[in-house]
């Protein structure tokens, strides 16, 4: 079974979205930055989830949204970007690293086991119409293509 979380921050807001540009556009448009959460995993889809929020969100801080759909809306497009499948990814490692050490003696943590975990970052973008004519900008910017994956999708 899969499920997808994304971790948002409460108090963030979109900014400008020229900052994540080596040179700006003319145009204004804003940005917001999430992280995205892809598990792969065998047992209680509630167990997971619990997981999750104990070790992903802040309670204060942060919200943990679970399901398919984009967290935010009104977005022109969204970047997804995380680290290939031979680069080194620490927030993976660490995440499964946790997980392994509260697992019990049939290799399963409260209920579940993650058999395969990937990380995203999430940039969302907002504008005008015609926003999206400029993911090809953010692509080349923001992602590096020795190590990373990356998707644009569109509203």
């Amino acid at each position: 079974m899969h499920l997808q979380a994304e971790v948002i921050g409460r108090f963030d807001h979109a900014g400008d979205a020229n900052a994540l540009l080596y040179t700006p556009l003319a145009e204004h448009l804003t940005a917001r930055h999430t992280r995205r959460y892809l598990v792969e995993y065998t047992g209680d889809e509630a167990a997971v989830t619990a997981f999750l929020t104990k070790v992903l969100a802040d309670p204060v801080s942060h919200e943990l949204r679970t399901g398919e759909a984009p967290a935010l809306t009104e977005f022109a497009f969204f970047l997804d970007y995380g680290m290939k499948a031979g680069a080194l990814d620490h927030e993976k490692e660490t995440i499964l690293a946790h997980h392994r050490s509260t697992a019990g003696p049939d290799g399963a943590a409260a209920g579940f086991s993650i058999t395969s975990l990937k990380i995203n970052h999430r940039v969302y973008l907002f504008g005008e119409a015609g926003a999206a004519s400029h993911a090809e900008r953010f692509v080349r910017d923001i992602v590096n293509p020795a190590i990373h994956t990356w998707q644009v999708t569109a509203a």
